[in-house]
């Protein structure tokens, strides 16, 4: 609790004065667009101010003040101690982390000096612990090639950013997920879309009224990830879905593993999806995480019924069956054929041009 008596609070002042502010955002139910409104701020430059990177005048101080309650002074000296033993926090980081740390101000272009500025972190420490040591990354047991951690910490932040500004720059709704529960019938129903490109307007909007928000990527730039589910400024969260196999059914399966995520999980650490397999959801159960086989069984269970799994199997022997499965069901015959890859049914070369290409270009 925060008592603001004296001018006095129990707080530790090691963390960024910018927790504090989205905490007390969050208890006071403002909505942290609007809040941002009342500060009259930018989106570039609220970022700064959530970052900590902002300079500070006695106009926003005032309304810190006025707005989530502590007097004037208190903000400042909340600041003027952050400063304090920041540099000393950032040099005891860069000294036990110089080689990630050297290697990401490569990818990014700056020196490390600038890097907290560039990568928009508060601390360092905070990079580090958000982006080397919390990713939870999953891929096969195949899977050939290490991933490299900087590349994908430079990737996901670049992801967040682009999300951020969604939240900031327009009214979103915390996330909620029973909101989000109630949404995935009608996110079925756009599956049956052969052209992922006519929904994508609409996916994005029905997602923001349930908290999340939805990042596309070219997998080239997401170095060849699937895709990753991460809590956002606290109360929301981002999926980010990838164009690794090019292909309306791989989208579909990963986006809503992603969504079961969202609806099933508690996402303290990111969630980050290799896979070497065509349309494997995500890795086989290692080291005890659960839940992705929770993921993985919601997926199943929301697309294919009991009833469909049975038919599944005279299904695979013709197109003309595959089609006439899709219309009993109003199913995508995309998902369809992707669910009889999966289970080795027939194999990856069979049926394939039910598939529609999907591509996208950078990060929107």
């Amino acid at each position: 609790m925060i008592n603001y008596e004296n001018d006095t609070i129990d707080i530790d002042w090691v963390s960024p004065p910018s927790e504090t502010i989205l905490r007390l955002i969050y208890q006071k139910g403002i909505n942290i667009y609007l809040f941002r409104l009342k500060t009259g701020l930018s989106a570039d430059q609220f970022l700064d101010l959530l970052y900590d990177k902002l300079k500070l005048d006695s106009r926003i101080i005032s309304i810190l003040s006025d707005v989530l309650g502590g007097s004037q002074s208190f903000w400042i000296n909340r600041y003027k101690q952050f400063d304090q033993q920041l540099a000393n926090s950032d040099d005891l980081v860069i000294s036990e982390n110089f080689s990630f740390l050297n290697n990401l101000c490569s990818v990014r272009q700056t020196s490390i000096d600038n890097l907290s500025n560039s990568f928009k972190v508060s601390t360092l420490e905070h990079l580090i612990m958000d982006y080397l040591h919390s990713p939870k990354i999953m891929y096969s047991k195949s899977q050939r090639l290490e991933p490299s951690l900087v590349n994908i910490a430079n990737w996901i932040r670049n992801c967040e950013l682009v999300a951020e500004k969604v939240i900031i720059e327009q009214s979103v709704r915390v996330f909620n997920a029973n909101v989000l529960k109630e949404t995935l019938g009608e996110i079925l129903a756009l599956t049956k879309i052969n052209s992922v490109q006519k929904v994508i307007s609409k996916l994005k909007k029905m997602l923001l009224e349930a908290g999340v928000v939805l990042i596309l990527s070219s997998s080239e730039t997401g170095n060849g990830v699937s895709g990753f589910t991460k809590t956002l400024l606290k109360k929301y969260r981002v999926v980010v879905v990838t164009d690794r196999y090019k292909n309306n059914a791989a989208f579909w399966f990963t986006l809503l593993h992603e969504l079961a995520h969202c609806v099933l999980h508690s996402i303290y650490k990111p969630i980050i999806h290799y896979s070497d397999e065509e349309f494997t959801l995500a890795s086989q159960p290692i080291n005890n995480i659960y839940e992705e086989e929770e993921a993985n069984i919601y997926v199943e269970n929301l697309l294919f019924p009991y009833e469909l799994m049975q038919e599944l199997k005279e299904a695979s022997s013709s197109y003309r069956n595959i089609m006439r499965l899709g219309v009993k069901y109003d199913m995508s015959t995309a998902l369809i054929v992707a669910q009889i890859h999966r289970t080795k049914l027939a194999p990856y070369s069979y049926y394939r041009k039910v598939y529609k290409e999907v591509k996208f270009e950078n990060i929107s």
